[in-house]
Formats: C-alpha cells, structure tokens, sequence
C-alpha cells in the first residue's frame, strides 16, 4: 500500500515501512540474533541456547527445569512450546519448532506476565499485557466444543487467522492441566488452553500503558533503539507491568497497531511517516 500526504509518499505493509532498514529486518527476523542484540545493549534476557539434537539440550532442561522451545525464525506463534519440562516434551518440542525453522532456539523459561510495549519514534505508545486463550465450561460442553466455539467467535470478530487450533501443542497445554479435549468441564471452571499469549492462537490483550513502569519503557525504547527500529514491539516477561523487574522475550518488528485500543496507535504512526501531521497540542506519548 502506499500512503501520501504533502508531497510525500510511504510504501506500507501494515506497520512495516522502508524506514525499516533490511539489516534491522534481519535482526529481528532471527530471534538468536535479536538475543545477540540485547545482550550487547545491557538488556536482560532469559538464558538460552540453540538446540543441538543431544545431551546438551537435555542438560539444559535439567538445568532450568522448563523452558521454551522456538523456531530462530518465525510468526504468529507457530511451532512455539511453552513449560516444557520433560524430556519427551522437548524432543517433540524441538521437532515442531524445526517444522518452522532448521535453527531451534532453547530459552529457560521466564515467569509472569507476558507484556508488549509498541515503541514508535523512539517513544512508548503503548503497554499491554498478553493473556493465553481461555475457555470456561458450562457443565455439558467438552474443552474442544468450547474452544471450537470460541474460535468461531473471534474468526467472525477478529478474523480466521486469530483462533486457538486444535493441535497437539494445544492438546499438551489442556493435559498439563489435567484435562484433556474430550473432557467436560463443570460450570464457571476456567481452562487456560494455550501456554502462549500469542493473538494469532487466540490470545487476548489488555491495556496496561497508564500504569507502565518507568524502568520498562525505559527498556523498550532501548530495546528498540539498539535494533535500530522506527516501530517495534518489545515483548517482556513481567512480574507485573507496574514494577521495573523484567526479561526480554522478543521484538517485533512489524507489530499490530490495532489491538491496542483506547492507545493512539494509529496517529502515532502517520506522524512518523508524515510529520506534517503531528497535531501541536496532541499530548506527548510516554517516555
């Protein structure tokens, strides 16, 4: 798509532009490279390794106890195991994460709350917290009904892209929680279905931004920066978006704008690409 105001023309995709230079692309693309980044900015991350199909990998879960298995590249949350702990679920872990990528990325895993700050020019836009998809019985329907009812909700509200699928890493979410698909729940008990926050497996999100802590906008912007990118989306594991502690999960370097509501996302955006447009008594994004 291409945008024009004033004489001067952006070419989009989304939140993607050609003020996103192709290296700080390829960083963000690989997530062992964006951890190479951060750590060389000071940032914090959770420990980590590439998986090496032996010992090592199972040292590493032994070491940590559970971890998160990810392809190096990737979107949307595919091929993404979170809490495994065994080692049968790392084997398979790693193999559906490889579907996605040969690389596969080991991380320990990191408590809390799964928090995004979208970070434009250089400023916080906004903070919201992650939540994964969760169903909640009424005492006839079985896990899957409801999370295939669910699904047909959010693909009528948000689009068929943003469901929670019914696949073994999903399956391996509701045992660990001693249920299984087929399994009735009684009434008012919540399930979480899914170890992943992530939207597009049919997470939800929550805006966080008038209580963010200073300490993590501080984060992102740096996280941003060091990346060189003009829109991202730092992913942080929080105890809560309120206090300063926190790791850096990934970055995003084409994050969604639009989910982000009552946040200025949009206009924040076209000010970056036609700066013509900043209103001069708009109120000065957080920082």
């Amino acid at each position: 798509m291409e945008l024009t105001h004033d004489g001067r023309t952006h070419t989009v995709i989304q939140s993607l532009s050609e003020l996103t230079s192709a290296v700080a692309f390829r960083r963000c693309d690989d997530k062992a490279m964006t951890r190479r980044v951060l750590t060389a900015a000071d940032l914090p991350v959770p420990p980590g390794r590439i998986a090496t199909d032996n010992e090592a990998d199972e040292a590493f879960l032994a070491e940590h106890g559970s971890i998160v298995v990810k392809p190096c590249r990737g979107e949307g949350g595919a091929g993404i195991s979170v809490g495994v702990s065994d080692v049968d679920e790392l084997r398979s872990a790693i193999a559906s994460a490889r579907a996605a990528c040969d690389r596969v990325l080991l991380e320990a895993m990191a408590p809390g709350e799964d928090l995004r700050v979208l970070v434009i020019d250089g400023e916080v836009v906004a903070a919201s917290v992650r939540r994964p998809p969760t169903v909640v019985g009424d005492g006839s329907s079985t896990v899957r009904q409801l999370v295939e009812a669910r699904n047909e909700h959010r693909a009528a509200e948000l689009g068929p892209n943003m469901v929670t699928p019914l696949d073994d890493i999903t399956a391996s979410s509701v045992r660990a929680a001693c249920h299984t698909l087929d399994d009735v729940l009684d009434e008012g008990v919540a399930l979480e279905v899914r170890r992943t926050a992530n939207l597009h497996t049919g997470g939800t999100i929550h805006d966080m931004t008038p209580c963010l802590h200073p300490t993590l906008a501080e984060a992102a912007i740096r996280a941003a920066a060091a990346l060189d990118l003009p829109v991202a989306g730092i992913d942080l594991m929080v105890p809560s978006p309120e206090g300063p502690e926190h790791v850096c999960i990934e970055v995003n370097e084409q994050p969604g704008l639009a989910n982000h509501e009552p946040q200025p996302t949009a206009p924040r955006y076209l000010d970056l690409l036609f700066p013509a447009t900043t209103a001069p008594d708009a109120p000065p994004p957080r920082s």
